[in-house]
């Protein structure tokens, strides 16, 4: 099974300067008792921002670059190959960022998680378009934190 997960504001903002543009507790939880004993995908940048997380996890780090600093992850150079690696581990797949990496795996992928921030942030990353691909509502789970609304969406593929 390959899901993507991901938080994004009204605009689809995920990002800014290569770190969250918000601190959500109850996204961040969220996101690590979902993708627990699962094989985390992301991109190097996704990776430096998680670093201080890394030990608990399996992460494949997807980059073409200088490749030191990801010393507590499997390394791949592209995302045909994170994909190979992470089907090894018979484990659930997690694509955890950066967009390039969310759009590479929007045709591959089984389910988007998708954390909706009623909220404006200011930022330079966005979500790709999902709403095509990602049709079919399975469900939807909404909570606040510090005034701001959470939707906590699961949806699923129409098979159509």
């Amino acid at each position: 099974m390959i899901n993507i997960i991901a938080a994004c504001d009204r605009n689809r903002l995920i990002g800014k300067n290569g770190t969250l543009p918000w601190n959500i507790q109850k996204d961040w939880d969220y996101f690590l008792q979902t993708t627990k004993n699962g094989v985390l995908i992301m991109g190097r940048k996704s990776y430096e921002d998680f670093q201080d997380h890394v030990s608990s996890y399996e992460i494949i780090v997807i980059s073409k670059r200088d490749q030191s600093g990801c010393k507590k992850a499997k390394l791949a150079g592209s995302f045909e190959e994170a994909i190979k690696l992470g089907l090894k581990a018979k484990k659930t797949i997690w694509i955890c960022g950066g967009r390039k990496v969310y759009e590479e795996a929007m045709p591959v992928a089984d389910h988007l998680f998708l954390t909706q921030i009623d909220q404006e942030y200011e930022g330079d990353v966005y979500f790709p378009p999902w709403e095509r691909i990602f049709n079919r509502p399975l469900s939807s789970t909404t909570d606040r934190e510090k005034g701001v609304g959470l939707e906590f969406l699961v949806l699923g593929k129409n098979n159509l």
